[in-house]
Parts: structure tokens; sequence; C-alpha cells
């Protein structure tokens, strides 16, 4: 009833505001509706959800696949999808680095196996993706609701160091034809790129030499990335362009509501605007994405911990919006990837991302899951593009 009620009261403060042009009386609700988010976003009760408990499968990955539970020397038992093979010196002897896909929030490793993985397979890569700490597939721990961003940054470097050791066993632990085993590309989505940051960040903060972090990567793409700076100038932006997108934000993440309500999780993940009506999910597709969403859901990001550790935090004004560890990257490269039909990370936020990495962002005809849907190859396209001329 207190949930109802409260849905009920912002509800209505959207529609008023909606009708109502005056400046100051805008703004007032505007204030009002955002100190009542805040509370609505740290304040709002969970349910307790038990990993035992879940009937959901991960979907089935093509065959050349392999789904398994790996021990992380970061300390969790790791949910992990990949595919390693040797590769045939007489028919390919570009030497590929591995590419490893880490997801954002609600979503696990299977939102890349379903085409990213398979297509970057037939591209001659070899390819790992981690369900990260507190999804179906990585427990957190018993009665653990809450994931501080430095244990995802320990589990992505666990994660790192293990296929390391799978490209190793590929070619015996030796290096092809005189070529050296080269480090991953890493490749995240959303809130996975606040944890790739934070995880360069670290390497940075504790490197002895200025070449750690060409030897820890090739490269790093980060698609529809929540920028460094997190989501609190984001929401202040929806807030002033519309109340009524700032409320299905709030109402289908913080409270969860995508996994329940179909309209919502489609236009807030799928929706490739007015003009392309056929998202290229299905309504049993979309409950099945749903049904993964509850499941991922188990222990979410520790945001109170995020907000005094964001990587903003770092840059300095003089580098304009650049990270430290940039001017460090001599060999490896950056992309920075948004999505025309975005709902949740804006243009603003994927530019400031871009400045984060010092390069120029790049966009691409999708909504926030660019590699779910009908529009998955034009960021799949981009992302080989990028490994072809800037990688390879």
């Amino acid at each position: 009833k207190i949930l109802c009620f409260r849905q009920s009261v912002i509800e209505k403060i959207v529609i008023i505001s909606s009708h109502h042009h005056h400046y100051h009386l805008n703004r007032v609700i505007t204030m009002f509706l955002l100190f009542y988010m805040s509370i609505f976003t740290f304040c709002i009760p969970r349910r307790t959800l038990v990993h035992a408990a879940f009937t959901i499968t991960t979907p089935s990955p093509t065959s050349a696949l392999s789904t398994q539970t790996i021990p992380l020397t970061s300390g969790v038992n790791a949910e992990v999808i990949s595919s390693f093979s040797a590769k045939d010196n007489k028919s390919d002897s570009i030497n590929r680095p591995p590419l490893v896909f880490i997801h954002g929030s609600f979503h696990a490793s299977w939102c890349w196996a379903k085409h990213y993985m398979p297509y970057f397979i037939q591209q001659g890569y070899n390819v790992a993706a981690l369900s990260l700490r507190g999804t179906g597939g990585t427990f957190a721990g018993e009665g653990v609701k809450k994931v501080q961003i430095s244990e995802h940054v320990n589990d992505v470097s666990a994660f790192l160091q293990w296929v390391k050791e799978q490209q190793q066993e590929c070619v015996g632990g030796e290096s092809r034809e005189g070529q050296e085993i080269r480090p991953p590309v890493l490749i995240a989505h959303s809130f996975g790129g606040l944890a790739v940051m934070k995880y360069l960040e670290k390497i940075h903060d504790t490197a002895e030499n200025d070449a750690v972090i060409d030897e820890s990567i090739s490269g790093v793409a980060l698609f529809c990335s929540v920028p460094p700076s997190g989501n609190g100038k984001m929401t202040m932006r929806y807030l002033r362009r519309s109340l009524k997108d700032s409320w299905k934000i709030t109402a289908g993440l913080a409270m969860k509501k995508c996994i329940t309500d179909k309209s919502l999780c489609r236009e807030l993940f799928f929706d490739c605007g007015v003009d392309n009506p056929d998202d290229g999910i299905s309504d049993e597709e979309l409950e099945t994405y749903q049904g993964y969403f509850k499941r991922d859901t188990v222990a979410t990001i520790d945001l109170g911990d995020l907000a005094r550790k964001l990587p903003s935090a770092k840059v300095s004004e003089s580098d304009e919006g650049a990270a430290p560890f940039v001017f460090e990257m001599k060999t490896s490269r950056s992309l920075v990837v948004g999505a025309i039909h975005d709902f949740i990370v804006d243009s603003e936020g994927v530019k400031e991302t871009a400045a984060y990495f010092g390069v120029k962002p790049s966009l691409v005809d999708s909504p926030h899951d660019v590699m779910l849907g009908a529009k998955w190859e034009n960021g799949a396209n981009t992302l080989l593009r990028w490994l072809d001329e800037e990688i390879l």
C-alpha cells in the first residue's frame, strides 16, 4: 500500500507539472520530485531474493560457446560464457587479442551470448563474458544485497587473469610465429563501463611504471556507458527536460518496475524510436529478458559507496575531462559509443565518457541495449571496424 501511494503521488506530480508552463511553479515541482525520488531510490524496501530459489536458466548460447562456473582469485565462483580455440597458423596469421565482455545493471553474461559473441567468433576472435558478482550466476554471498564497485573491479581483474591463462593454453604457452600473446580488449556496456574505468584507475594508482596499462589491455570499448560522474548529473538533466521521462527511469530502474512492466521495459532498453516500431524483440523474448532482469538483480551496486568513489573525482579540469591514465595508454586504444535511441544515457553523458578517454564519441542507430534486438549489428560492426583499424 505504501509503494502504491508513493507511486500515485509522483505520477500525479508529473501530470500536474506537465500541464503547467509557469517557470517558478515548475521549478518547485521539479525540486520536490527530485527530493522525493532520492528518498524513494535509497529507502525503498527491497524484497529479499534467495539464490537457490531461481529456476530461470541462462539462455543456451551457440554451440561454439560454453557456460561454466569458475573460481576467481577475488573469492567468488563466477559464471562465465566463453570460447577459446587455437588458430591455424596457415589460414589465419593475424594475432588477435581476446575480447572480454562486461555487462551492465539488470544483465549478465547472457546478453552478449545472443549476437555479439557468435559474431566475433566468426571473425576469428576468442571471446569471454563475465557475470558480475551479485547476478544470479555469480553468488555474492548469503543475505548480500549490495555490492561495492571495488568488488566488481577485483572480479574483473581476476577474470582477466583467467582469460590470459586460457589464451596461453590455446597456444601451448608459446607465442605464435614469434608473436606475443596479446592482452585482451575490454568491452563494457552501461554500468559495466564504470567498473572498467575504476579498473583502469586502480592499475594507474598502483602501477610501478607507465607501461602497465598497455601490458594489461589492448584496448577499451564502451557502449552506452554510465559517465564518470555517475547518474547524478544525468538525473538533473532529465528532470529539466521531462518529468515524465525522469519518472520512467526512476520507476523502471530504481524501483525495478522494468521487471514487471512490459511497456516500460521495452521503452527503456529496446525502443528504437517512432520511425522504427519493430525493435526486434518479441513479447515472448521480452518476458524472458524480464525474468533474467529479476534473477540478475539479487545484489545491486552500492550507490552510496559508488558516489564517494566516482571516476570523475580524479579528473583534472586542465586535462579537459580526461582520465589520468589516458596519458599512459601508448599502444592501447579506446572507443566510446553512444546510441541514438538510448533512453537511459543521454548524449551529454556519452560526450563526458568520450572526453574521459580522450576520444571523439561514435553514435549508432540503436537503443540502450545495443547488443540485443533488430539493430544489434550496428554496434557490432562499429566495434569490428575499430578493431580492424586501431587494434589489429
